[in-house]
């Protein structure tokens, strides 16, 4: 692909390596019907049509059309109410059409693009991800190169991507990029949603002569496009057209104009004819959709001109084994997955050491909510724990303290909630629709958590540092260093856990105020406030085991009597409080489990 001013044009070079060629793959889908279960909504009814290999099928139609909505049927996004879709002639159900989802490289509408990473190290991660199985690194980084050539984005190189807070690159390249992504794999199919959206013109042109470029070494592309301009739209090989969830027009590009011409619409030759037919389908000037569907299927204008492909059930069939050869080749290609796991570490470090706001707001947290907690406990001495003397000496004993301990381990709690729940959940938001991208694209979702565990081991350690540096300093409280960091850790841990969920599941905005909210009510029942015991006999205690809180607390109050165990009797207690003191290690090994279910939960 020679890249001249913007334009792509010519042989593209994205074929990485001969193992891999482009064949191209024919989509065929026939009586697309698509409703939403709860409302039954029909967003689509009996949509057909053919995407051959070689050809750039655009999809057109006004807003609510349900475009976005047949592009995620075709990538095995989403499951179709009715109908049947085909690839190379084999007819999938929608669980095959996941399984293949490898051939099939999906660039959504949002560019969803690491914007703390440059452009070069954004391609290498994918590169390194779905090629690392049959490439070395320096065989990866040549393509990568090839590629960054190929896209026009060599002047770009090493620029970070950025977003709306930090500029980096332009829309285009980003656009690009975003492509670039699933180009690395070398698909057989290329589905774009909107992939002009938002861009110049001659951005948006650029765009679609690189999609051109590919379509014409083999590879089947289909396009959403919005109101495209003259270029755009002559550049296309194949058109559907949909209007309020109907087929109204599919077949040539070249002979649409003329179709609505044969059915009584003008066309002025001073004005682009893509936005005549847009202006149609959208009903200005009025028109029925019924009527306009109906025509298309009683006459057959629009379907004569391309044939679908004959669908195979035969397991046998050649085409089955060439797509089986091919789902194949591709599943070769992806890393292992502890190879994922490792660049998904060394990326979220590079992003952290890049954005280190939240970490610097972590820290600081840590040593204001450390301060604070040491002061409020400095008169005090550490002497927060009183209780009956062994026997035979009980008669001795004055007033006794159970309450206290749990009571400013239930203060720590809160503590390290208001340090970390804002942060945590900026951490794992920010790259909610990348991991969802990244999913579909065959990554492995849990050595992308995992990789996400250890690099949040790194902050947790370093906020809890702080948080328990100030505290003892200040507080001096008997239980040792080291285990008071441990379970400072754990918890600073247990909390980022909760903000991934709320992050998967709550709007950026809210994220922070959801998290916080809940890891406070997740603080409170830790056994202090009702006291454990009560709470055994009411037959909840259960509940309150499932929280970390209950098992952080239990390990504190061990560290703060195991000292006094020669003097104060230790079932006593336990019989107040409701926990089984001198298990601290058995504490801490439970928190360590329920860490890595919170944080994989989603």
């Amino acid at each position: 692909m020679q890249h001249t001013g913007g334009y792509t044009d010519g042989n593209a070079s994205v074929l990485l390596r001969d193992s891999t060629r482009i064949v191209g793959l024919d989509i065929n889908f026939s009586d697309i019907s698509y409703s939403v279960k709860a409302s039954g909504k029909h967003i689509l009814a009996k949509i057909s049509g053919t995407a051959q290999k070689g050809s750039l099928l655009g999809i057109m139609g006004p807003s609510g059309s349900g475009k976005s909505t047949l592009m995620n049927i075709l990538s095995g996004k989403l499951q179709a109410t009715s109908g049947s879709t085909s690839l190379q002639g084999v007819e999938m159900s929608f669980s095959n059409t996941k399984k293949f989802k490898d051939l099939i490289g999906y660039v959504p509408q949002d560019d969803t693009v690491h914007p703390s990473l440059t452009v070069r190290e954004n391609l290498l991660f994918s590169g390194h991800i779905r090629l690392g199985g049959v490439l070395n690194d320096g065989e990866i980084q040549r393509s990568v190169d090839n590629l960054i050539q190929d896209l026009g984005l060599t002047k770009v190189r090493d620029t970070v991507v950025g977003d709306q807070e930090r500029r980096g690159v332009s829309g285009g390249e980003r656009k690009r990029i975003s492509i670039g992504l699933e180009l690395i794999a070398t698909p057989q199919v290329l589905i774009l949603d909107e992939p002009t959206s938002g861009l110049d013109a001659q951005a948006a042109l650029s765009i679609i002569m690189l999609l051109k470029a590919l379509s014409r070494q083999g590879m089947t592309v289909i396009c959403v496009l919005h109101q495209p301009r003259l270029e755009i739209f002559t550049s296309l090989d194949t058109l559907l057209l949909l209007g309020s969830g109907k087929q109204i027009y599919f077949g040539q590009r070249s002979k649409a104009e003329q179709y609505f011409k044969d059915i009584g619409y003008g066309f002025d030759p001073q004005l682009n004819p893509a936005d005549i037919i847009l202006d149609i389908v959208g009903g200005s000037p009025p028109f029925s959709s019924c009527t306009l569907s109906e025509n298309v299927r009683d006459e057959k204008v629009a379907l004569e001109s391309l044939e679908a492909p004959q669908t195979i059930s035969n397991l046998d069939s050649p085409r089955l084994e060439q797509l089986i050869s091919l789902h194949d080749l591709h599943k070769k290609q992806i890393s292992p997955w502890y190879w994922q796991m490792y660049l998904c570490f060394c990326r979220d470090l590079k992003y952290q050491s890049r954005d280190s706001r939240t970490l610097v707001l972590e820290v600081f947290g840590g040593i204001l909510t450390g301060l604070v907690m040491g002061l409020a406990l400095y008169e005090f001495h550490g002497n927060l724990y009183h209780g009956i003397f062994v026997p035979p000496y009980q008669l001795l004993s004055s007033a006794v303290n159970y309450t206290q301990v749990p009571q400013v381990g239930v203060l720590c709690l809160f503590a390290i909630t208001f340090a970390s729940a804002a942060p945590s959940v900026s951490i794992f938001s920010v790259e909610r629709l990348i991991f969802r991208r990244e999913s579909h694209s065959g990554h492995s979702e849990s050595a992308y958590f995992m990789g996400k565990v250890v690099t949040s081991t790194l902050r947790s350690f370093l906020a809890a540092m702080h948080f328990t540096t100030c505290f003892m300093i200040l507080a001096a409280p008997v239980i040792s260093f080291g285990m008071l960091l441990s379970l400072n850790i754990l918890y600073f841990y247990c909390i980022y856990g909760v903000g991934s969920i709320v992050a998967a599941v709550t709007k950026r905005e809210n994220g922070p105020l959801v998290c916080l909210l809940i890891t406070i009510v997740l603080g409170t029942f830790s056994g202090w406030a009702p006291r454990l015991a009560k709470v055994q006999e009411w037959n909840l205690g259960w509940f309150w085991y499932m929280c970390p809180g209950t098992w952080f607390n239990e390990a504190f109050l061990t560290g703060h009597t195991s000292p006094f165990s020669y003097l104060y009797d230790k079932d006593a207690v336990d019989a107040f409080t409701g926990f089984t003191t001198g298990r601290s290690g058995f504490d801490i090994g439970f928190v360590v489990m329920l860490v890595p279910d919170l944080v994989l939960v989603q």
